[in-house]
């Protein structure tokens, strides 16, 4: 299976140059038709977060701020709750939390038009929640052994599982330095291994060998959910169980 590595700053660049825009549109200056949206909903196993980011035409278009007319609207449990705007640097999305976070709870998210009347409807339902047994906290792995991922598994055939490895050490100058591994659309048998020798970044000549490197595991398991057709092309609609693993000990020498 192909390993994508990047560092942490190659990821950082990479969502700022391929997810993000500076730019921002009023919804009602925007047709329905090119409206992009990427609406999704993720959990770490308590309380879930509804997002919905809205762009003119695709991903790299301009933000789309709500007009007062139009409005985002999420409904899970019999509770519905308006979505509220979300300002960082690059970005504006929309958001709301439920304390609700159970395999298949569905979720419906509106965007209501006020000027044209029209109601946008996407549905999402949650995969089954899970546990990263291993690796455990403060468990040490030398740089050339295999480390041993395992989690509790599932047997869905709609849903996908996202892996990804991040070890961060100190260079010689006493500053962090990241190395890791994305992997995709893994097995969701509940067992994966990486071997550490393969990432290129655990044999930088510039790390301090003398200090241990810092471990962790960050997993997805997606379900696609039913976007409206009315959304512009590429839009995407997802329900997410995220887990991190715990920290652990990467040794650079025996």
């Amino acid at each position: 299976m192909k390993q994508l590595k990047l560092s942490a700053s190659a990821l950082v660049v990479s969502t700022l140059l391929l997810g993000c825009s500076t730019s921002t549109t009023e919804s009602e200056n925007v047709k329905t038709e090119a409206i992009w949206a990427d609406i999704y909903v993720t959990t770490q196993g308590e309380s879930s977060r509804v997002i919905a980011e809205l762009n003119v035409s695709n991903r790299n278009g301009n933000n789309i701020q709500l007009s007062d007319k139009d409005k985002l609207e999420a409904r899970a449990a019999g509770v519905t709750k308006e979505l509220e705007q979300d300002d960082d640097f690059f970005d504006i999305d929309y958001r709301a939390v439920f304390n609700i976070a159970e395999k298949d709870t569905q979720f419906s998210v509106r965007l209501v038009r006020g000027e044209s009347n029209e109601t946008l409807e996407t549905t999402l339902k949650l995969p089954a929640p899970f546990t990263i047994i291993t690796p455990q906290k403060n468990q040490s792995f030398f740089r050339k052994e295999t480390l041993e991922i395992n989690w509790t598994p599932d047997d869905a055939t709609d849903t996908s599982l996202d892996l990804a490895l991040t070890i961060t050490c100190k260079n010689n100058e006493g500053n962090d330095t990241s190395t890791g591994t994305t992997v995709r659309n893994i097995d969701d048998d509940g067992s994966y291994s990486i071997n550490l020798e393969s990432l290129d970044g655990l044999v930088d000549p510039l790390l301090n060998t003398k200090k241990m490197c810092e471990g962790q595991v960050f997993m997805e398991r997606i379900r696609h959910g039913v976007l409206d057709s009315k959304f512009a092309d590429s839009s995407r609609a997802r329900a997410i169980q995220e887990r991190y693993s715990d920290k652990f000990e990467v040794r650079l020498e025996q």
